[in-house]
């Protein structure tokens, strides 16, 4: 048995419906509204930096960059876009994150950053292994994402 979430805009809902009552091996399990996307796609960004320092998978303070890059370029549809540091850094101090790195720290690390995720390579010459850490922490910011979406379809409450 599979279990399949889909985004359905409220447009094509009715016609989504009438596909489904074709399919009587298909059951409906829930259905919500979104609400404000913006904002839910926020709560979920949180939550899954959250989980992320509780698990202490940002071991220096440019790693927080690295997520900065992979947010803007896009490693999941509808996560905010950044133009400067400091644009992500007020962005995580609006959700109450402290113990931040400098926005100097935050640029030059970008700057090191070359390619399109997952395919990045890094001009500092890291180790392998060093490399691949730095790949896997959008891993798990993504394991994380996915993990706070469904907690949210399945209607568990997490505080934000």
């Amino acid at each position: 048995m599979k279990q399949v979430v889909l985004r359905i805009d409220d447009a094509a809902f009715e016609k989504f419906m009438g596909m489904v009552s074709l399919c009587p091996q298909v059951e409906m399990l829930n259905v919500c509204q979104t609400g404000d996307g913006k904002l839910t796609t926020d709560r979920y960004v949180v939550s899954a930096i959250r989980e992320m320092r509780q698990t202490l998978a940002f071991r220096y303070p440019c790693d927080y960059a690295y997520l900065m890059v992979a947010m803007n370029e896009s490693v999941v549809k509808g996560l905010p876009f950044f133009y400067t540091p400091k644009d992500f850094l007020d962005y995580m101090r609006e959700s109450k994150f402290d113990n931040l790195p400098g926005r100097s720290t935050v640029y030059n690390t970008i700057a090191k950053v070359k390619g399109k995720y997952p395919d990045w390579t890094f001009t500092d010459a890291p180790k392998a292994s060093e490399a691949l850490r730095r790949k896997n922490l959008i891993k798990r910011f993504l394991s994380a994402f996915m993990k706070a979406q469904s907690r949210q379809l399945d209607g568990l409450s997490d505080e934000f």
